[in-house]
């Protein structure tokens, strides 16, 4: 994969790029795998097929949900290719991106998620990271004590009438030696047994994307030196 950049949109929390042939794509290192409306996907120089459907969800249905017209959705089968450096506060994305002159941070690539390492309050916890996520999700266990600060609506196509409500907790968090305060929500019960399964504390999404720039390269998460 060549290196190559896009400049990015977030809207409503979704990263959003247009690629070689023109069409809108919604970058998701949260989903497995990438479809697309005409089953191809082109970016970094290359094409991949793919499917025009993921387990039911189209881009009908994430256009729905973004609000504006998506094609189609970059899944870690094609991140994992080459390399994404996503950077939100210098709004782009850069596919092929080389690790050089940065540093890795403890981090796994698993099933098909890459998950790193954080505080929470404290703690050590380990975070799928999910550029396709408005809203950050963390075990009941990391907010035990809190009280909420309001609530949020989001959609998971697996939970049940696809659309849920949750309350918002904040407690201090860091990363990579950055510092910052974090606001995070609890997944329903079914999507919170997944994590369990998978080993992880919580989903992390554009909030920690707008900290600092993360490369998701080489089985792993890498920051600036």
């Amino acid at each position: 994969m060549n290196k190559t950049k896009y400049p990015i949109r977030i809207v409503r929390g979704h990263i959003l790029i247009r690629d070689e042939r023109d069409t809108t794509l919604l970058i998701d290192t949260g989903s497995p795998l990438s479809f697309h409306c005409d089953g191809v996907i082109s970016v970094g120089g290359e094409s991949f097929e793919v499917p025009t459907t993921l387990m039911g969800v189209d881009s009908a249905y994430i256009t729905d949900k973004v609000g504006e017209t998506v094609d189609g959705l970059v899944g870690m089968d094609i991140i994992g290719e080459g390399g994404l450096l996503v950077d939100v506060p210098g709004g782009r994305v850069v596919f092929g991106c080389p690790t050089d002159g940065m540093t890795r941070v403890p981090s796994r690539l698993g099933m098909g998620y890459m998950s790193l390492e954080m505080e929470i309050r404290g703690r050590v916890a380990s975070v799928i990271i999910d550029t396709g996520a408005p809203t950050s999700y963390v075990s009941e266990s990391l907010t035990e004590g809190l009280p909420s600060v309001g609530t949020v609506e989001d959609f998971n196509p697996f939970v049940p009438g696809d659309v849920f409500e949750t309350p918002l907790f904040e407690f201090p968090a860091s990363f990579a030696g950055l510092s910052f305060t974090m606001r995070a929500g609890h997944l329903p019960q079914m999507m919170g047994s997944v994590l369990g399964l998978l080993g992880v504390d919580g989903v992390v999404g554009i909030e920690l994307l707008l900290q600092r720039p993360l490369l998701i390269a080489e089985g792993g998460v890498w920051v600036d030196k």
